[in-house]
């Protein structure tokens, strides 16, 4: 498990897989949440600061969720859809009822990806909040 931490926000990485939901329940039942990824800056630094120890993809606190047609956060708010958020995800993904790729991760690239939330991945658990989180490695 690696840690960061911003002014507000304590960011830790997890290396179990676990589906999507797993792993948002993993997360609050340590007192915390599914990351929310919220910008590409943020993105970045996220990145960053796990990719020296484990290069892979990482389930973030958001999906898609077909009642409001629209992206929420693990705790089921909707996602203000800021051109911040919009500039790292792609929509495009959700627009056919038929798409089973509803769960978004962070990829090793500058990108947040959609996918069935089945898929077993690691994990950033988040908490706190901040707009602008600022993270260094521990």
């Amino acid at each position: 498990m690696t840690q960061t931490e911003g002014e507000e926000a304590t960011y830790t990485s997890h290396y179990e897989y676990y589906r999507w939901s797993d792993a948002a329940n993993s997360c609050n039942n340590n007192g915390a949440f599914l990351a929310k990824i919220k910008s590409l800056d943020e993105l970045k630094k996220a990145r960053m600061a796990f990719k020296p120890d484990h290069p892979t993809d990482y389930w973030v606190g958001v999906k898609y969720d077909d009642t409001l047609k629209n992206f929420a956060w693990a705790d089921g708010t909707p996602v203000d859809s800021s051109a911040n958020f919009e500039a790292i995800v792609n929509r495009n993904e959700q627009l056919t009822d038929s798409f089973s790729k509803r769960c978004l991760y962070m990829t090793t690239t500058d990108a947040l990806v959609a996918d069935d939330c089945g898929v077993h991945r690691k994990y950033i658990c988040q908490v706190g909040e901040s707009d602008d989180v600022v993270m260094t490695s521990k």
